[in-house]
């Protein structure tokens, strides 16, 4: 039987550690993919305290290729360049049977656990578990792409850029010349910035607290920033807009104050996108009248809202094109037998996003 090193959270509140584990092969409808790169995910790190099932292979963001396929399936194919899409919807439920596959209310991991620890099945994150040369997931978890876009660029397709670019094209729907707030300028906080030149706005304002990463969001596609470090965002955006507010704020770090920051910058009409994974016990304090006064809303978005089987190809598409600028986003490479110092509570992140190369 061969042994693969995995990255294993084996409890909330331990930190994760390299473990050699064994890997079935693919069922009816599931495809085995090679990981190349994986992208190292806010929500990654954040499962340290809020993981659902635990012990976990952590993990989400991958590219790779497809080295088997089980019975039944037809795309893809072994040779396969791919991106994992962690949203395989189920097609059975009422919101996918009503054209709302966004909503799946049952979304697909493998029919039975493929990984196993000392012989004892092992849970994989989201349904992907990317942080080992090797996943199993069902074949709609595995979304081919074109094969002249890197690997370690593939991988951001499947998570910052999905959930960035998404969140402004289909869940906010922004319009040209509307105006926009984005709160966090990390890896996908910067793709909300893209996403929101993709759909000429007329005013994208980035805020952070890191000069570094405000500089490549004026780069991407913001036309002002905002150091919140330095100043008040609130009372910044409300000078920058003539006190009007904007049409769509976008809150990507997870953080309640910031949320609410959110809400006192928006517009007559606006909407606050919540983005940023806030912890599962956090809350949200706000003040109803004005807000119902104002017409607002606030509204969740997970994995932007795209449809992974046409939206992925599509990103690649608009990387390959320049559409979709994804070099300026200054990721740096770990190996897998390091990874798990990224999760230590005093480990310095540098960059803005790191990328698991598994050959490294």
């Amino acid at each position: 039987m061969n042994l693969y090193p995995a990255l294993v959270l084996p409890a909330l509140g331990q930190l994760p550690a390299i473990e050699m584990v064994s890997m079935s092969p693919p069922g009816a409808n599931e495809v085995l993919v090679k990981i190349v790169a994986a992208g190292v995910c806010h929500t990654d790190l954040a499962a340290v305290r809020d993981a659902r099932v635990c012990p976990v292979v952590l993990g989400h963001e991958g590219a790779g290729v497809v080295e088997a396929v089980g019975e039944s399936v037809v795309s893809p194919r072994p040779g396969d360049h791919v991106v994992i899409n962690w949203q395989a919807k189920c097609g059975l439920c009422r919101h996918c049977l009503s054209g709302r596959r966004v909503l799946c209310e049952d979304v697909q991991g493998t029919s039975a656990p493929r990984v196993a620890l000392r012989g004892q099945p092992l849970a994989v994150m989201l349904n992907a578990g990317c942080f080992c040369p090797y996943v199993v997931v069902p074949a709609q978890g595995a979304v081919a792409i074109r094969k002249d876009v890197p690997f370690e660029k593939a991988a951001l397709l499947g998570c910052s850029v999905a959930t960035g670019v998404g969140a402004v094209l289909y869940t906010a729907r922004v319009a040209p010349g509307d105006t926009v707030v984005v709160i966090g300028t990390g890896g996908v906080g910067l793709n909300v910035v893209q996403g929101a030149r993709l759909s000429n706005a007329g005013q994208v304002i980035a805020i952070d607290r890191d000069q570094e990463r405000l500089a490549v969001a004026s780069q991407i596609g913001a036309t002002q920033c905002v150091n919140s470090g330095d100043m008040d965002p609130v009372g910044a955006v409300r000078e920058m807009t003539g006190g009007r507010g904007v049409d769509h704020v976008f809150e990507v770090v997870g953080r309640p104050q910031l949320m609410a920051d959110g809400i006192e910058m928006l517009a007559r009409g606006g909407s606050l996108t919540l983005v940023g994974a806030a912890g599962r016990d956090e809350v949200l304090s706000m003040k109803p009248r004005s807000f119902m006064s104002k017409q607002q809303r606030v509204q969740g978005c997970i994995y932007g809202n795209v449809t992974p089987e046409r939206d992925l190809p599509m990103f690649a598409d608009w990387y390959i094109d320049g559409r979709l600028q994804l070099d300026p986003i200054g990721t740096y490479t770990v190996a897998l037998v390091d990874l798990a110092k990224l999760f230590e509570p005093n480990y310095e992140h540098r960059g803005l996003r790191a990328i698991v190369a598994m050959e490294s």
